[in-house]
């Protein structure tokens, strides 16, 4: 059996953890195993579930503590537990340093694998890639992804965001009763999936909602979600008096049902990679309103993703939201699957590759 070892900073409720996750599920565990390794104090969103399928857990010493014990308590693991594979997800080249560790703790095949074609902190992205890079293999979630954190120039493999598509399908019943049980059924519903964190732009989502009101008085925002902007984000709905109109739901571990009830999904992050959120809602066949130059235009993989400039105002994003014929494509989930977004066959592919090069020389 393969072993591979995964790194995350922290192992939380995210994008990236739920694609790796999603991963693990439906891999042959029988021919490989994850591992995961994360530089925080706390427990691990997905930790009992790793456990339950046979993956082992370590946690170096926090990275933000004391770097250099960190860097050590990497190597060391990496090296008494005889790790041919790692594998960081990251979302700047600071990843670089965490492979670094692995280097020297005997690592054969590093592997750095890019999740998003921008950055919320910059100058540590660029401070990292001129003084930690290192050769690895190249991987990215798109070929925005990829050229932004390896260049134009590099070959970088591709792993498509994949899921399980028939897991995301719309379904009537499930829709009524999640309507029911929240509440919502006469009302037009706004959707939205992601952490309470800069990057995801809950600002101008209320915003937008705010002036979708104007024009629709009957709807509703849903959030699924927590973060660290979360009571903030309460107390701008407050003020702009449609606090009583949005349900805060939380982190869900049924996101699949929750989703069914909405009518249109906003997304005006300030930057992504290739969103494995809006890869769900379309396969839900939902309608997607994302931010133009800030998310993959690519990842507009059934057609019914539109984009529109950030910088617009809220009240242009609410017009043309409620302009657009939001009606769901229910032949979405085909050419999701067509396009190779089906986690069953990823998995697979993705299985072999890992055991080539643990027998690589």
């Amino acid at each position: 059996m393969v072993r591979v070892l995964h790194i995350f900073h922290n192992m939380g409720n995210g994008g990236i953890e739920h694609f790796v996750m999603d991963f693990y599920r439906h891999i042959d565990r029988n021919k490989v195993q994850f591992d995961f390794l994360t530089s925080v104090d706390e427990k691990g969103y997905f930790d009992d579930e790793i456990q339950k399928l046979g993956g082992k857990l370590y946690r170096a010493y926090p990275l933000k503590k004391n770097p250099i014990k960190n860097y050590l308590d990497i190597m060391r693991i990496v090296k008494e537990n005889k790790y041919n594979i790692v594998h960081r997800h990251t979302g700047s080249a600071f990843g670089y340093y965490d492979l670094r560790a692995a280097r020297r703790g005997d690592a054969k095949h590093l592997i750095l694998h890019s999740h998003n074609p921008q950055v919320g902190k910059p100058i540590l992205h660029f401070i990292s890639e001129k003084l930690l890079k290192i050769d690895c293999i190249p991987v990215a979630c798109s070929k925005e992804a990829g050229e932004f954190l390896f260049g134009k120039k590099t070959k970088v493999k591709i792993i498509n965001n994949a899921i399980d598509c028939d897991k995301y399908e719309y379904n009537a019943d499930v829709r009524k009763q999640v309507r029911e049980e929240l509440g919502v059924v006469d009302s037009f519903i706004v959707g939205h999936i992601g952490r309470f964190e800069e990057q995801k732009n809950h600002k101008k989502l209320l915003d937008i909602f705010s002036e979708i009101l104007k024009i629709k008085p009957n709807s509703k925002l849903i959030c699924v979600g927590s973060g660290k902007l979360m009571e903030e984000r309460k107390i701008q709905a407050k003020e702009l008096g449609i606090l009583d109109r949005i349900l805060f739901l939380g982190n869900r571990d049924d996101v699949e049902r929750i989703m069914q009830a909405f009518d249109v999904f906003v997304f005006p992050s300030l930057y992504e990679g290739f969103s494995i959120t809006q890869i769900e809602i379309q396969v839900n066949g939902l309608t997607v309103f994302t931010s133009e130059n800030k998310v993959p235009s690519s990842s507009n993989i059934a057609g019914n993703v539109y984009f529109i400039p950030l910088e617009e105002s809220a009240q242009l994003w609410a017009k043309k939201i409620m302009r657009t014929n939001v009606d769901r494509d229910y032949y979405a989930i085909d050419a999701v699957k067509k396009a190779g977004y089906d986690i069953h066959n990823v998995a697979s592919e993705l299985s072999e590759y890992y055991q080539e090069l643990e027998w690589k020389e």
